[in-house]
């Protein structure tokens, strides 16, 4: 594969450029580059959610792009992020991005798992005592966790809600009342 055409001129706001790796045939090599706002890399990182780059490789990785195509996985090899001056070359690390793109991808995936753990709990007669809480932590405004979740992930937190609540009303109905 050839390198493809890449927009990393001085006035341009985006750009992607892919090449072949040159360390191992078997792997691509993409760079993705876009000029920061207000509020995505400029100034305060009060939400660490990574700004636009962050938003869009969140969304790759957990394959949510428009032409993803079902079966095939990215192996993540290196990741790497940084400020560039004007004329290309590299001010320094973005770690905004890193953190924002682990928020993006390993919070949401750890609260579906403590979810799923919740569901098990439940199912085996072992009520846990935090679940409510967990539900509360990702609806609350203050935390942010919502907007972090994938349309997909939000359906699965869903689901795993509702068998939760459909198991435990039926150990309910078993408990003998007297």
């Amino acid at each position: 594969m050839e390198k493809r055409p890449s927009c990393f001129r001085k006035n341009c706001r985006s750009g992607v450029n892919v090449s072949i790796s040159s360390s191992n045939n078997y792997c691509i090599e993409v760079v993705l580059r876009c000029l920061a706002v207000e509020g995505d890399g400029l100034g305060s990182h009060d939400l660490n959610d990574g700004g636009i780059l962050g938003t869009v490789m969140a969304a790759g990785f957990k394959g949510e792009l428009v032409r993803f195509q079902p079966g095939v996985t990215t192996e993540i090899c290196r990741l790497d992020a940084g400020y560039s001056s004007e004329d290309g070359s590299l001010e320094g690390p973005a770690t905004y991005i890193i953190r924002g793109l682990c928020r993006r991808c390993c919070l949401p995936e750890l609260i579906l798992r403590s979810m799923q753990v919740s569901v098990s709990l439940v199912e085996s007669g072992n009520e846990p005592e935090s679940h409510d809480e967990l539900i509360e932590l990702v609806a609350s405004s203050e935390t942010g966790f919502l907007h972090l979740f994938s349309q997909q992930q939000l359906q699965e937190f869903l689901l795993f809600e509702r068998e939760y609540a459909i198991c435990k009303m039926e150990s309910q109905e078993e408990e003998p009342s007297f």
